[in-house]
């Protein structure tokens, strides 16, 4: 684990970056105005053709603690994400997606402190603000707080959002923290949170410290079809992990009707 002066744990943050030059920047300025400063910003370009580089290179230039691992061809968003833990991490890992925000200076501080107050937690998050592409926000997710509340659930609805989580490194799996077989589709990041959960227990913060960006290419029906796919394999797959089997499947393939229709 590497510290600063102050002996504050280093966060190292996830950030995948194709083709959205203007919200990575936005997303970068985001982690620069966060009042916890032991972190290490990690850009994973997947091979972007527009102004990414440039934009990455620029804010590199002004900050020592950014990295811009850039791959030379376009790995796809899961294989992108595995590769930025071929180099060691902190103590912690946070997750921000190029294209979301977050929106609470004081995220990381709040996170980091919960995570060093509970040792027995492996994951916390935060509750969401919803944003379209033009940044005006259009809705808000709520999720449960406790850990058995969250437990209970999991199945049914991932409780967590993937920019607005903090994960404890030690218990991440290594080298492909996500899943590259396609059996869980879009829903890589939902599958590594139930992995987390059988390690340890699982929290959010009550408090809108991230935003997460809906753009209309994300909410397309083939979008949905293939989403239902993956929830009911999730489910499948950890149904003697977690509660409420029973009553996860059905509704899965409720949705999974429903998005064909």
């Amino acid at each position: 684990m590497e510290e600063n002066v102050t002996n504050e744990p280093l966060v190292s943050i996830m950030m995948t970056a194709f083709n959205r030059a203007k919200y990575t920047d936005l997303a970068i300025k985001s982690v620069l105005a966060q009042t916890y400063q032991n972190w290490e910003l990690l850009v994973l370009d997947d091979g972007s053709t527009d102004d990414t580089d440039q934009v990455v290179t620029r804010l590199v230039a002004t900050d020592r603690r950014i990295k811009h691992l850039r791959s030379e061809e376009n790995l796809g968003i899961t294989r992108n994400r595995n590769r930025g833990f071929n180099s060691p991490v902190g103590k912690y890992v946070a997750v921000l997606d190029c294209d979301d925000l977050w929106i609470d200076p004081d995220k990381l501080k709040l996170q980091v402190t919960y995570l060093e107050e509970h040792p027995d937690h492996v994951i916390v998050g935060t509750d969401v603000t919803v944003i379209d592409a033009n940044g005006d926000q259009i809705g808000s997710l709520g999720y449960l707080k406790e850990d058995h509340d969250i437990r209970r659930k999991m199945l049914l609805r991932n409780q967590f959002t993937h920019s607005a989580v903090l994960m404890r490194s030690e218990a991440i799996p290594v080298p492909r923290p996500y899943d590259e077989s396609g059996v869980v589709s879009i829903w890589e990041d939902y599958d590594l949170i139930l992995r987390l959960g059988i390690k340890g227990q699982m929290a959010n913060i009550p408090r809108q410290m991230t935003a997460y960006r809906l753009h209309s290419s994300n909410v397309s029906k083939a979008h949905k079809k293939s989403g239902a796919l993956a929830h009911l394999r999730i489910i499948r797959r950890y149904k003697t992990a977690y509660p409420g089997y029973v009553t996860a499947v059905l509704k899965g393939y409720i949705r999974l009707l429903l998005a064909w229709i």
